[in-house]
């Protein structure tokens, strides 16, 4: 017998389309990076990310998989939020996507694995969601030594707000301890690497420090 639904999700494109403009009426020159991870939030990944592919600069997914997927349907850059696995790093540099570091021994496997300047890399800081990313103090030091990485870039630097909807106050310190941090990147390393903290939450709550990119 043919098993059929009872129940089922039936998504408007357009609604989504509209989602996004009303981002980017928030965040003015920021570019804006798509988080299709968990199959699109249940909503199907790919058709998500169709839907969204001319509003958004970059894609964001937890693993290597959904990367691997997505790349079979689009072309735009890809960072890959969660952590990667040992045995997956060689695969990440070959097909171009962005690896999220926290560790100075992810960025030297990724570092050993490219060729010059091949391998661009989003370093993670944490400052407040205690799940990943570099420890707030030793975020400086850290990030020093990566960018003294031949063989790799750093294309973005992120943080997390783990209650950008829930308390306001906390998020605004969380939001001056990054910048701060932020700065003193620039200072100590110049570069052309963009920034990103704002998720929905945060854009919506927070819209002013939009920094380069909003996820």
């Amino acid at each position: 017998m043919t098993q059929t639904h009872r129940c089922w999700a039936e998504i408007d494109r357009s609604a989504l389309q509209h989602n996004a403009a009303a981002v980017r009426n928030r965040i003015g020159s920021a570019e804006l990076l798509a988080v299709v991870k968990a199959n699109g939030y249940g909503h199907g990944m790919v058709g998500v990310a169709e839907a969204l592919a001319n509003d958004a600069q970059l894609f964001g997914v937890a693993n290597l998989e959904e990367a691997m997927t997505l790349r079979d349907s689009l072309t735009h850059p890809v960072i890959i939020l969660g952590p990667a696995l040992p045995k997956e790093r060689s695969t990440i540099v070959e097909r171009g996507f962005i690896p999220s570091i926290s560790t100075l021994e992810e960025a030297e496997d990724f570092n050993r694995r490219a060729r010059a300047g091949a391998a661009a890399i989003n370093f993670k800081i944490d400052t407040g969601m205690g799940r990943m990313g570099v420890p707030e103090n030793d975020a400086a030091a850290l990030f020093k030594k990566v960018a003294a990485l031949t063989n790799i870039k750093i294309h973005s630097v992120s943080s997390h707000l783990p209650v950008a909807n829930e308390d306001a106050e906390y998020t605004r310190e969380e939001l001056l301890r990054f910048g701060k941090l932020i700065r003193q990147f620039r200072a100590e390393v110049p570069g052309d690497y963009k920034v990103h903290v704002l998720q929905s939450a945060g854009v919506l709550a927070f819209s002013d420090p939009a920094f380069d990119i909003v996820r």
